[in-house]
């Protein structure tokens, strides 16, 4: 009788549900707020790079660079060649900000698209490459 329903999955669903409910509970009591502090400052990160990207494109001979102080990631929007923002907004004056970082790598916005979608193609080949090596240790294996 087992597998007819199509619902065979729900007792041990359900089994470990009340096993280890109560130790997922404390894990996620303890685990939540660090990590959607983590998942707000990789998202600020993103909308700032977004933001720089925009600002770039609107300047004249726009560019971006990344920069860090602190620990923390600032975008340096550049218009020919002089610094006129960063995002998020640096704690310290653009020149300083950029004091001992290699302003050689400097990107204009198209030059910052092309590497992003190159990388993205990259990304998909790797992972198009390890779902067919699996499929093929499925079937090699009789899985």
């Amino acid at each position: 009788m087992k597998g007819v329903s199509g619902v065979s999955w729900i007792k041990p669903v359900g089994t470990r549900l009340v096993k280890y409910g109560p130790q997922a509970q404390l894990v996620w009591k303890h685990v939540a707020a660090p990590v959607t502090v983590a998942a707000g400052r990789t998202f600020a990160v993103q909308t700032a790079r977004r933001t720089a990207v925009k600002h770039a494109d609107t300047v004249i001979e726009g560019a971006i660079l990344m920069a860090m102080h602190e620990g923390q990631t600032h975008w340096v929007v550049f218009s020919g060649g002089e610094p006129v923002a960063a995002y998020p907004p640096a704690p310290v004056p653009l020149p300083e900000l950029i004091a001992h970082a290699n302003v050689s790598k400097k990107m204009t916005p198209d030059q910052f698209r092309t590497r992003q979608a190159e990388a993205s193609r990259t990304r998909k080949v790797v992972d198009t490459a390890r779902t067919m090596r699996q499929q093929y240790r499925r079937r090699r294996d009789g899985m």
